[in-house]
């Protein structure tokens, strides 16, 4: 009976053998490849960035009195159209007509003792030719007269500025235009220099803060685009002078329908924009113990395998930073989780959607 046992146990072993051989383990399947988020490295001609300004008139007028007084009439309000010369406002002429009044006065005493000295030191020089008179007093008589006479001067100066102040009460328009501001009222007092009605004149351009370091140049070609607009123009003029802020001021022409008041974004294009620069997002990068320099995982050929590109990093701007090196505009680099990823990783690519600020 044990001779016919090791027969069968053998068979089954076979058996079994053979089973085992036709089965699939779960270790030889290929892992899934892993979902990442990537966006295409970008150019942008020079600086990209769109600053955004505010339509102006070309010719402004600030109106102002320049002298002080109490407002006694506003002719016009904000959208009056004007004419050159046109009288806006006026201040009480009462105090400025005493005061004319005053001076003439003024004038006419110092114009009779200035007769009076003349008719003495006539007397004098008659006097002196008989040796009737002394040295000293034909001196002090002289002295009188050039005293008298600079009082004369100084009383007709007077008068002359008495009577420019009456003038200067009328505040006119100086040239035509459209009332865009009126800052006073009947019966407020007011200072000489400020600000009483604001004129807007012929032409329009476009009032840029730009920062200080910005390269803008006069005559260069940019884009303006409002809406769904877009309009080629040029730099007219560029502050030299900048602010605290770091942020100077420059003027764009602007098609003469713009309105006043409403905003265009400026974009610098064309040669004139500075050299070509690639950009990537800044979430894409992967520091380096080195300053100013960096990696991102960018995709193969094949789409979908990772490697390793050395970069350099520049200017930031909005999401994106400029890179430089192993990289080149239109390949996918892997936005977020990089670091998690070794490279030759196969990997899903999911295109992020990201900001448009250059």
């Amino acid at each position: 009976m044990t001779r016919s046992l090791v027969p069968r146990l053998s068979a089954l072993a076979i058996a079994l053998s053979a089973m085992t051989g036709c089965s699939d383990t779960p270790e030889s399947a290929a892992p899934e490849a892993r979902t990442a988020y990537v966006a295409s490295v970008r150019q942008a001609t020079g600086d990209q960035r769109s600053y955004i300004g505010t339509v102006r008139a070309t010719q402004r007028g600030q109106l102002s009195f320049p002298v002080s007084g109490k407002v006694s009439a506003v002719l016009v309000e904000p959208g009056d159209a004007v004419k050159k010369g046109e009288v806006l406002a006026r201040l009480d002429s009462i105090p400025f007509a005493a005061q004319e009044a005053s001076a003439a006065g003024d004038v006419a005493r110092a114009q009779a003792a200035l007769d009076e000295v003349q008719r003495r030191v006539e007397r004098f020089n008659v006097a002196e030719k008989a040796d009737a008179l002394s040295p000293a007093e034909m001196t002090a008589a002289k002295a009188e007269l050039a005293a008298a006479k600079a009082a004369v001067r100084n009383a007709r100066a007077q008068h002359e500025l008495a009577g420019w102040s009456q003038g200067e009460a009328t505040l006119r328009a100086t040239f035509d235009g459209v009332v865009v501001a009126r800052n006073v009222e009947v019966g407020q007092s007011v200072g000489p220099g400020a600000v009483a009605i604001q004129v807007d004149g012929a032409g329009r351009e476009l009032s840029v803060a730009i920062p200080g370091s910005a390269r803008l140049d006069v005559g260069q070609m940019v884009n303006l685009i409002s809406g769904s607009d877009t309009v080629a123009s040029k730099v007219l003029r560029v502050d030299g002078r900048v602010d605290a802020g770091g942020v100077r001021t420059a003027y764009v022409a602007v098609p003469e329908a713009a309105t006043v008041g409403s905003t265009w974004s400026v974009q610098i294009t064309g040669a004139d924009a500075g050299p070509a620069r690639l950009q990537v997002p800044f979430r894409a990068v992967l520091p380096s113990a080195v300053g100013g320099k960096g990696q991102v995982l960018r995709l193969a050929k094949d789409g979908k395998t990772t490697e390793i590109a050395e970069v350099s990093l520049g200017q930031y701007h909005g999401d994106w930073i400029e890179v430089s090196g192993q990289i080149s505009a239109g390949q996918r680099v892997v936005v977020a989780g990089a670091k998690a990823i070794r490279p030759g990783t196969q990997i899903k690519p999911v295109d992020m959607k990201m900001g448009s600020e250059q």
